[in-house]
């Protein structure tokens, strides 16, 4: 496919404004003669550089396809990457692209989202901002240091954005400081979101997953031409944060789709990666059904459905069609013509030592999900509210077991003191904040912590592995508008520090960055370079000590005020090892006293008496003490 490119000069266009103007509002663009690279097969480039404070200065090339717009008939299908778009005479690359399409109208921001939103915000307000959205989105940005090369090139890390697999944007950040600062190259990419990038008819006619599909499109694409804007393609680190954790935790698993394609990982906050966030494909046969009943779709054949489902418009699909939660989901056995991209559960295919053997970097907050955990930040909860929470929980983990026997409804409590022996704070405290925070704690551990720990013990035995966990809460007020102050660090904003956010966010009322948090900021952002450069985040500049995961010494790098390793002092190990270990044993046994049948597992048929399941539990948590303490 050839476009065909009118040559111009006009670097003020409306996109590069809006660039400039809110996601950049420190940038200017330079008077210097645009930049110019040659892709082969597809065309000539002419970038833009930009400019912060007057003296730095990188280059920027943007909207640049890495694959087929997926429309028509490509809509609900692999990205295609033979015979890529190209154009005749130079394609302005200094525009932003549009966004792949995402509902505006439906979206319910999480609380951590609504405040990040306003702290990007130059006017400190989570007023939308205006963005166009297109199925045509398949483009990805390079962001290159204004510097001598270096003799093996630079460094590049691949970004993936956050956003649940259902919004977001690789514009929402902003890569200047990590290139000018640290001399990497940076590439930020667009990938199909909910609908049109995680639609599955269970079968050959749309097998899912093509949002994933997209990103092993452009890590190809990256693969083949990033030499050209002097990028070292022996080495690229995969980062994402969020459900771009996710996908970066599934690249390592992903069958051929990626491999070869990438040297390093960098995975934070990746929330259910390696269970819940993958799901067998039948968990969507009653979401099919919906959304042709939805839009009037013939459901069979599957052919027809999805005839009628191209034909839909863009906006039409987002805003009216059911509310699912799409996602990635095991495509193994669904089509004959399409590449699987998830053969088997993450959990599943790590623990059989089907992962790629690449260093990682892995982490998470100390209060991720805690802004929406939290609900009134002023208001507490009381222990009867916080034991019911609790209980929920591990009431829904026992939904999941088929029970033929209702003596089973009387053994659920005996899973609940379990989980309470850890958690319910004894003695009893009146604290009703405090009660709030031991909540977070709570999800914290079960959702981020053991995955991460489970996931580090699992691939540490083939390679190197570095664990943080982030607690740097900036000092900086107007950055911590609306966190409690006693709360840690939400998700999200461990990235104030990784993407230099203090030399760039503008905050309300002028209120300045203080130059602590700039140095904080300084310092993260050469650990994450070190790791892209070096597979080490410690390698140089940077005098702290950070050993890597072992099973034999599981550290976990605090980043606080004194960046130590973690002891049993400041890293519940006992939690740890209490979701990993013993809790799935405590599932077993309350399944196995009723003679139940695992969802997910096989028959069980041995039953089990109360007093039996008394003694199971009891020794359970004895063991559990004992190897703790």
């Amino acid at each position: 496919m050839k476009v065909r490119i009118i040559e111009s000069d006009k670097m003020t266009s409306s996109l590069v404004k809006l660039f400039v103007g809110i996601m950049l509002p420190h940038i200017i663009l330079s008077a210097r003669d645009p930049p110019m690279v040659t892709i082969p097969g597809q065309g000539q480039l002419m970038g833009t550089y930009m400019k912060m404070f007057r003296i730095q200065t990188v280059i920027a090339y943007l909207g640049i396809p890495y694959a087929h717009p997926p429309i028509a008939e490509k809509r609900f299908a692999a990205p295609i990457v033979d015979g890529l778009p190209s154009w005749e005479g130079v394609r302005n690359a200094s525009t932003i692209p549009p966004d792949c399409w995402q509902s505006t109208v439906r979206r319910t921001k999480k609380r951590h989202d609504e405040i990040f939103s306003q702290l990007l915000s130059k006017s400190g307000n989570d007023e939308e901002e205006q963005h166009t959205y297109d199925e045509d989105c398949l483009y990805l940005n390079v962001f290159i240091p204004d510097a001598p090369v270096p003799p093996d090139g630079y460094a590049v890390i691949v970004w993936l954005h956050s956003g649940d697999f259902a919004h977001g944007s690789p514009f929402e950040l902003n890569p200047f400081q990590l290139v000018f600062k640290q001399k990497v190259i940076v590439v930020t990419i667009a990938y199909r979101l909910n609908v049109f990038g995680f639609f599955t008819t269970l079968d050959g006619e749309s097998p899912g997953n093509f949002g994933l599909m997209d990103q092993s499109a452009a890590l190809l694409w990256i693969n083949t031409n990033i030499k050209h804007f002097n990028g070292n393609d022996s080495n690229i680190t995969l980062f994402g944060h969020g459900a771009g954790g996710v996908s970066t935790a599934l690249h390592l698993t992903s069958g051929d789709w990626s491999e070869g394609m990438f040297s390093r990982a960098i995975i934070m906050s990746p929330a259910g990666f390696l269970d819940t966030a993958v799901k067998d494909a039948s968990a969507y046969a009653v979401s099919l059904d919906r959304t042709a009943t939805t839009f009037g779709c013939f459901r069979r054949p599957t052919s027809m459905l999805m005839q009628c489902m191209r034909g839909i418009s863009p906006q039409k699909l987002v805003d009216t069609g059911p509310e699912l939660d799409w996602g990635p989901i095991v495509d193994n056995g669904l089509s004959n013509t399409t590449l699987m991209y998830i053969p088997d559960f993450p959990r599943n295919m790590i623990e059989k030592g089907l992962v790629r053997k690449v260093p990682v970097l892995i982490g998470y907050t100390d209060t991720e999900d805690g802004l929406d955990i939290a609900g009134d930040p002023k208001t507490g909860i009381t222990l009867d509210v916080y034991e019911n929470i609790i209980g929920e929980e591990i009431l829904g983990d026992l939904s999941q077991i088929e029970s033929n026997d209702t003596m089973c409804e009387g053994n659920t409590q005996m899973a609940l003191e379990a989980v309470h022996f850890l958690y319910k704070p004894f003695p009893p405290i009146t604290d009703q904040l405090l009660l709030k925070r031991k909540l977070v704690d709570f999800s914290t551990e079960r959702y981020f912590v053991a995955p991460i720990m489970t996931f580090a013990n699992l691939i540490s035995k083939h390679v190197d592995v570095y664990v943080y966990r982030f607690d740097m809460k900036p000092r900086t007020s107007g950055a911590t508008k609306g966190i409690p102050s006693w709360m840690g660090v939400p998700h999200k904003f461990d990235l104030i520090y990784i993407w230099g956010l203090p030399y760039w966010v503008r905050l309300p009322d002028n209120q300045v960055w203080e130059s602590t948090d700039k140095r904080i900021a300084d310092i993260i952002m050469t650990m994450w370079a070190n790791f892209a450069k070096y597979a080490n985040p410690t390698e140089t500049g940077i005098y702290i000590k950070w050993d890597n995961f072992t099973q034999e010494h599981p550290g976990v790098l605090i980043i606080d005020r004194n960046f130590n390793m973690s002891d049993h002092n400041t890293l519940n190990y006992r939690g740890v090892q209490f979701w990993t270990d013993y809790y799935p044993k405590v599932l077993h046994f309350a399944s196995t006293c009723c003679n139940g049948t695992f969802l997910e597992g096989g028959q069980v048929e041995n039953k089990v008496s109360m007093a039996s399941l008394v003694v199971v539990i009891s020794s359970i948590v004895l063991q559990l003490l004992l190897r703790i303490t």
